[in-house]
């Protein structure tokens, strides 16, 4: 699916990591200029600052704001909270507010951790919010936010377990560990929906495409454990090792986290005529990137 050029010009946050740096190629390949694409990260918009992101909007004058930037270090927010809240929360709503001032949607990222993870079934968009920690908290603080800042021009996406080419993730960490040989210990008892950023990026052009608004859940097809998930890359990449099967309460303490925080994502489908891969499926591919 391709963008429309109604939808530029459009300025993307947090684009150096994991998620823009597959999303920005795709909106630079539709693009109908060079400059109608302005991809920023820390180094150059600070989006914390209000006065710096109503400058920026006012040069760009976007169509379209996507909104990665965000602090994702689950652990990291019970031991800052403040700073991760004025990520999360603060420069959601500096974001949403400047964009709705220039007429701009926003496409504003979070995550399957605003949930406590105790549904039997995947999560729907409508299901209340029932964040654990310090990081979920911060994340539903910023989607309100934005829908105060923005009311009728937000789209919410949240997604689960994002991995890809950029920062070291999941999957880095898993193989790292095959290639030197070290035994590995992984959780059964926390289950999410893996989700390879190239999906998500072709599911976040669909969104815009269709002129999707409100909330939206956006993730890998299927549930893993990630234990599953470390088997299937071992496999994908040629290890025929199997990590120790070990539960949460094994582990030294951390953050809490959803134990089960599957995302249903068929109002996704009804929306835009988009379904995400198998996540076997695109673990598959994204290790044989690794490989090349």
């Amino acid at each position: 699916m391709t963008l429309s050029a109604e939808v530029y010009p459009i300025l993307v946050t947090g684009a150096l990591g994991r998620l823009g740096r597959a999303l920005g190629p795709r909106l630079r390949a539709d693009a109908p200029s060079p400059d109608a694409v302005r991809l920023t990260d820390v180094h150059d918009l600070d989006v914390t600052d209000p006065s710096a992101v109503a400058e920026a909007m006012g040069r760009l004058r976007p169509r379209t704001v996507f909104h990665l930037a965000a602090w994702t270090d689950v652990d990291g927010a019970e031991a800052h909270p403040a700073e991760a809240r004025r990520l999360n929360a603060d420069a959601a709503e500096v974001v949403a507010r400047a964009a709705a001032a220039a007429g701009a949607r926003v496409v504003h990222i979070s995550t399957d951790f605003v949930f406590d993870g105790t549904k039997a079934g995947a999560y729907v968009e409508d299901d209340p919010v029932r964040p654990l920690g310090v990081y979920g908290r911060t994340k539903a603080e910023g989607e309100e936010r934005v829908r105060a800042a923005a009311p009728d021009g937000h789209l919410i996406v949240r997604t689960a377990w994002l991995y890809g080419a950029g920062n070291r993730d999941f999957i880095d960490a898993v193989l790292e560990r095959a290639r030197a040989g070290r035994p590995m210990r992984v959780v059964t008892d926390q289950v999410g929906c893996p989700t390879w950023t190239e999906d998500l990026a072709r599911a976040l052009v669909a969104m815009v495409a269709a002129g999707c608004r409100g909330t939206l859940h956006a993730c890998g097809a299927g549930e893993a454990s990630r234990h599953a998930m470390a088997v299937a890359a071992l496999r994908a990449a040629g290890f025929d090792a199997v990590p120790e099967e070990i539960t949460t309460a094994d582990l030294p303490p951390s953050a809490p986290r959803p134990a089960r925080a599957a995302l249903s994502c068929e109002r996704l489908a009804r929306e835009t005529g988009f379904r995400f891969p198998p996540w076997q499926e695109s673990v598959r591919r994204y290790v044989g990137q690794l490989s090349c």
